[in-house]
């Protein structure tokens, strides 16, 4: 069908279109699709998004799961478009759901509204070709000329003139802690199957990580049949994420202008961050409001930060900034203090030792954060609940092995994700933009720090498309 459509449109044109191809079917890849669908004209471009799931949209982090995980983002907030801040509102209502703007709906729901947006698309634009291979891209390498190789799992290999790089997110890393279980039957590496375990008479789970991950977790197994008597949650810092507003508060509109007089000091923004949330909270209203103000500054304070000083915000101060910002809704976390008044759930900060299996179990020694003596437990599984690696050099994804082992990207020193120019072109490991080759995901967060939310992927796709846009129409007028 694709060399069908290139035949017919070179035959009508005398220029065949442009193929894009974006890797990664999940919200960022599918977000350039429906931008592109929205803004090019007739003929002027093929899209491919290469994805090896059965339908686009849903991702990792939105795909069909047996137990309905909640968003993490109020309803009103998920809108794909910046000039419809209720899209997804009226989705689900057409959906019959019943939700207002400040519901925290299913995450499958979001996987849904993403595939019905972008069908729509399609059909409102029947002149541009989109189509989804459900394969896995293995490879891409430049040829001479500047035309991409691009290799797939299923045997095919395209040639595009445009690629986009939208992976998503990575797998959790395997731990060096972990790697004595890591293949075995104790080690649970997908924590979103955890419904697997239901009646294996499982007592006792270790989450390694205090994060997001674990929150859903626990509330997975807290549901699991017979009912687990121990859940142990270990972290560095034993930190919990803060919840989502519980009521409506005064709206206090901080100074955030005064973070431009601390640019440079990775200290002086964290207390003057505080010092505002202190300000806001004295005046009744919600410290939340200083980082939802705070989120449009945060490239540029990011970008002026030296290298010295942004070692010294992970080292120091990253841990504190994810729970404040990275935070759930108020009945999940609920959910999870109920679970540790029962003394079901036990949170601690620490570091893994060792890990042993012993018959049908695993003895794991812990050291205790400030401590000198180890502890030990002894568990039916463990659970990496550490979130995604962000770390590409440490990835075994073949494609991300391919681009690396071919520079054309370089990862961030920081192991933040890989080096993004401005235009969202990736960074060779020659140090200079790739042309032709964009990326756009959770990795920007090594450019941008912020740069997970729908929010900031919405308007990140909304310029790539009209950029690509932009350059095939000079490529078609070149021809």
């Amino acid at each position: 069908m694709v060399a069908d459509m290139v035949t017919h449109e070179t035959a009508r044109t005398g220029t065949p279109p442009a193929l894009i191809a974006i890797i990664g079917a999940g919200l960022s890849g599918t977000a350039v699709a429906i931008q592109l669908l929205r803004r090019a004209t007739p003929g002027s471009v093929r899209i491919v998004l290469i994805d090896p799931r059965e339908e686009p949209g849903a991702g990792v982090a939105y795909a069909m799961r047996d137990y309905p995980y909640p968003l993490n983002v109020a309803a009103g907030q998920m809108s794909l478009d910046a000039a419809r801040p209720l899209d997804f509102l009226e989705f689900a209502h057409a959906q019959r759901i019943h939700a207002s703007a400040a519901d925290y709906l299913p995450r499958q729901v979001f996987g849904e509204y993403l595939r019905t947006r972008l069908e729509e698309a399609r059909a409102a634009h029947p002149g541009i070709d989109c189509q989804h291979l459900r394969a896995r891209a293995l490879q891409l390498r430049r040829l001479p000329g500047g035309r991409f190789e691009l290799w797939l799992d299923d045997g095919r290999a395209l040639q595009p003139d445009r690629v986009v790089l939208a992976p998503g997110n990575a797998p959790p890393a395997t731990l060096r802690e972990l790697e004595p279980i890591a293949d075995t039957r104790f080690h649970v590496r997908d924590p979103w199957s955890l419904g697997n375990l239901n009646n294996e008479g499982i007592e006792s789970v270790l989450l390694v990580g205090s994060g997001l991950t674990m929150v859903d977790a626990a509330l997975r197994l807290a549901a699991i049949r017979p009912r687990l008597r121990r859940i142990y949650v270990l972290s560095r810092h034993g930190l919990l994420p803060q919840s989502q507003a519980t009521q409506s508060l005064p709206q206090i509109r901080p100074e955030i202008a005064r973070l431009a007089a601390h640019r440079g000091s990775a200290r002086a923004l964290v207390r003057e961050v505080r010092v505002l949330a202190r300000e806001v909270e004295a005046g009744g209203g919600d410290w939340r409001e200083v980082i939802v103000l705070l989120r449009p500054h945060l490239p540029a304070l990011w970008r002026d930060l030296p290298g010295a000083e942004r070692a010294r915000f992970l080292r120091h101060a990253r841990a504190h900034w994810e729970v404040h910002r990275h935070r759930v809704p108020a009945a999940p976390l609920a959910a999870v203090h109920t679970l540790m008044r029962m003394s079901v759930l036990e949170v601690h900060a620490g570091r893994l030792e060792r890990l042993r299996a012993v018959d049908n179990a695993v003895e794991v020694s812990w050291r205790p954060r400030g401590e000198r003596r180890s502890r030990a437990w002894l568990v039916d599984r463990v659970v990496n609940c550490t979130g995604p690696e962000s770390n590409v050099d440490r990835q075994t994804d073949p494609l991300v092995r391919s681009l690396l082992a071919n520079g054309l990207v370089r990862c961030d020193p920081f192991g933040l994700g890989i080096d993004v120019a401005a235009d969202a072109r990736v960074i060779s490991r020659a140090g200079v933009p790739v042309d032709s080759l964009y990326y756009i995901g959770p990795w920007l967060r090594a450019r941008d720090w912020e740069a997970t939310a729908v929010a900031e992927l919405r308007e990140h796709a909304a310029r790539l498309a009209q950029l690509l846009v932009a350059e095939s129409a000079t490529m078609a007028a070149a021809g």
